[in-house]
């Protein structure tokens, strides 16, 4: 329900302006001639713009607002005397350029989500042209993110705005690995409707590059580019015709349909196509739902290595907090529940596997290659276990693996061939942490050397082939700081401390960042607690996660990356296919 359009004289009528107008100290005049009657103190503690206006005209009654509309300019007296703003898609740009120039950083941002919220296929090509002429406005990269994702759909209902693009912006679209398309036919009827008058035909060949053509099996495509008067006719392509490269990929195109038709291969009804733009990683991610009418996990699938589009692949009902892959299936579970799923994460859906439940609640699960470990845990007494169990898949059971020195597991992670685990022994008078490394293909234990700093209570994850002992308490005291093992050194080495100390640390790998957050549910809190962080590999520094981004609720969600070559490869043909819809989860 749209509210009723209130003139800015209208506000001195009634409310809590009513009467006020008699105290108005100035005059606003638009390039059309309108004036509007203001308080001057009221304009200057909201715009920087006004504040510096008003400034330099102390005396002066009448003062020109240029390059503003009488229109908006009302509506944005509205907005700073009332705070109400209304925003449809014929007004809002002209709200962005005017709060922009007016320097209302609280409009500006209202506009740009509002923007960003409504962006559809039919509207993402405009928004992309007119964002890229005031990249100020902060919506370009969001315009163009949702171009990507949905390509084709913006392909159908262009209306002209795919030409008005500069060509660098063209490129760069037809270029990515995440352009979705299901054929290079879209790419190639972009390049044509881009190309539409003679001034444009110099960019065709730089073009052409952007053609996935040495992996598309489709000859009439070839045929058609080839006789194409944007190609036939276009003197800047005399060149790129003779080049060997070219020539190759059109024959390969050739020759690998003529193949297909001889094995009867039907590539475009096949189950699941090549598909030639391929994202390196995807991430599967278990989103936890807690109401009064639902309990557990909603199963989503990114589109590309990004966190920002997702769409829905199933829901399980309990907290996910484990993810391990093991080829095509997802094992899912909840250690403290003691609960475990599986997930065929190409077909999407559950299938009729059911493992034991595990040894011991609490534990760490890993997988490495085709085997599946349970490391630690809680007994059901709440003492810590220094068992470890491997999962013989054949006879469906766990099995125990001997220790060569039995500790208290406090942590384990995969690191290349080996799981390394940490702990700590009682059998000194101090305790004294443990480190070691398992070799599971020879049975085999290699002792290492622990940490510097002794603590209890910390989190281990590995990243870029380095073991990392984040935070922890020491004697009663909670630590900010972080140590890391290098393999190839044999040592371990101080790291940057954390800006901030967490009762219970939970660090986690995601987007290629490690992330460190307060591992204390939010539903149990009785405190406030320190917002996450990640550790900024090109700094060299932690950095606070803004609660705009998707990481800041990285508590709320179990992120799996996904990057087996195959896998992303068939899972990207899927996620191509016609009719499939994506959900935006960032936060504006």
């Amino acid at each position: 329900m749209s509210l009723p359009f209130k003139s800015f004289a209208d506000i001195f009528n009634s409310g809590f302006w009513e009467g006020q107008q008699k105290f108005t100290d100035g005059t606003l005049q638009t390039d059309d001639g309108a004036t509007f009657r203001i308080h001057r103190v009221v304009l200057s503690q909201r715009s920087g713009y006004f504040r510096a206006l008003f400034s330099f005209n102390l005396n002066q009654e009448t003062v020109a607002i240029p390059n503003v509309d009488s229109k908006i300019l009302e509506s944005i007296l509205l907005y700073i005397y009332t705070g109400i703003i209304i925003l449809d898609e014929k007004n809002v740009w002209d709200m962005l350029i005017a709060s922009d120039y007016l320097l209302l950083d609280d409009l500006l941002e209202r506009c740009r989500s509002f923007t960003i919220q409504n962006m559809t296929s039919t509207n993402c090509l405009s928004s992309l042209a007119m964002t890229l002429q005031i990249d100020r406005l902060g919506i370009t990269d969001d315009s163009y993110r949702y171009t990507l994702v949905h390509f084709e759909e913006a392909l159908q209902t262009s209306n002209g705005e795919l030409e008005k693009l500069p060509f660098e912006v063209l490129s760069k679209l037809l270029k990515s690995n995440s352009l979705n398309v299901t054929s290079e036919r879209s790419v190639w009827k972009a390049i044509v409707l881009w190309t539409n008058n003679s001034t444009k035909l110099s960019h065709v060949p730089e073009l052409l590059t952007c053609l996935k053509l040495e992996e598309e099996v489709d000859e009439d495509l070839a045929a058609e580019i080839l006789s194409h008067t944007i190609i036939s006719n276009n003197p800047h392509c005399i060149d790129l015709m003779l080049r060997k490269e070219f020539n190759y990929y059109l024959t390969k195109c050739t020759l690998l349909t003529q193949y297909a038709r001889s094995q009867g291969i039907g590539y475009q009804n096949s189950p699941i196509s090549y598909c030639p733009r391929m994202p390196n990683r995807m991430y599967l991610i278990a989103r936890h739902t807690l109401t009064h009418t639902k309990y557990g996990s909603e199963l989503f699938l990114t589109y590309d290595n990004e966190l920002d589009f997702w769409r829905h692949v199933g829901e399980a009902e309990f907290f996910i907090d484990t993810m391990v892959q093991i080829g095509p299936f997802i094992y899912m579970f909840n250690v403290w529940q003691n609960i475990n799923l599986v997930f065929d994460i190409i077909e999407e859906t559950w299938i009729p596997i059911s493992i034991p439940p595990l040894p011991h609640h609490n534990c760490w699960i890993i997988a490495l290659g085709e085997q599946l470990f349970s490391i630690g845990g809680i007994k059901d007494n709440s003492e810590l276990t220094d068992m470890i169990f491997s999962y013989e898949f054949e006879r469906n059971r766990w099995n125990s693996i001997l220790m060569t020195h039995q500790i208290v597991i406090y942590g384990a992670v995969v690191l290349k061939d080996l799981i390394y685990i940490m702990g700590m022994t009682d059998v000194e008078s101090t305790p004294v942490l443990i480190f070691q490394a398992y070799n599971s293909e020879d049975n085999t234990w290699m002792f290492l050397p622990p940490p510097n700093i002794y603590r209890g209570g910390f989190s281990v994850v590995a990243y870029h082939e380095q073991v990392f002992v984040i935070a922890g308490v020491n004697d009663g005291q909670y630590l900010k700081s972080v140590e890391v093992f290098d393999p190839v050194r044999n040592n371990w080495t101080s790291f940057p401390d954390l800006p901030f100390q967490y009762f219970f640390p939970k660090a986690v790998i995601v987007d290629d960042k490690i992330i460190v957050y307060e591992n204390n549910n939010e539903d149990t809190r009785y405190y406030e607690v320190s917002s996450p962080v990640y550790w900024d590999k090109d700094a060299h520094l932690w950095r606070i996660i803004d609660k705009s981004s998707p990481l800041y609720c990285t508590e709320r969600c179990s992120f799996f990356v996904l990057d087996a070559s195959r896998l992303v490869q068939d899972i990207t043909a899927k996620n191509r296919r016609p009719g499939i819809k994506w959900e935006r989860i960032l936060h504006v």
